[in-house]
């Protein structure tokens, strides 16, 4: 009895102070984008936010760098950034989609401004 006792509180001692584990079944990337104005992020962050295996994406316009988290096993790297592609923006290694890019509103393509009467 006594030695069961000692073996539990060891386990639960040993359990409480181990440090939480990162779950390797999922990661974080952050790669340059071509994206440009409010509209490119708001079209990337909702079509990637709704890509299944994408836990989160978001898009800094002021370096351009998108981040994204999302689970390994559903969905990987390069299908994120394909993905992009097909909504007409290049990544890191991946070129855009020239159909998908030519859909994109003008200011998205960089041709005009986004602001209106600019």
């Amino acid at each position: 009895m006594k030695n069961t006792l000692f073996v539990l509180i060891a386990l639960l001692t040993l359990s409480m102070t181990s440090a939480p584990v990162q779950s390797s079944k999922t990661r974080t990337i952050s790669f340059i984008t071509t994206a440009i104005c409010e509209e490119c992020k708001e079209r990337i962050e909702e079509k990637l936010n709704y890509t299944k295996g994408v836990l989160f994406a978001e898009l800094n316009l002021e370096n351009k760098m998108l981040t994204v988290k999302y689970k390994t096993e559903i969905i990987t790297e390069q299908q994120i950034k394909e993905v992009l592609a097909n909504l007409g923006y290049s990544s890191d290694t991946v070129v855009r989609n020239r159909e998908a890019y030519l859909a994109l509103p003008k200011c998205c393509q960089g041709s005009e401004s986004c602001e209106p009467g600019k």
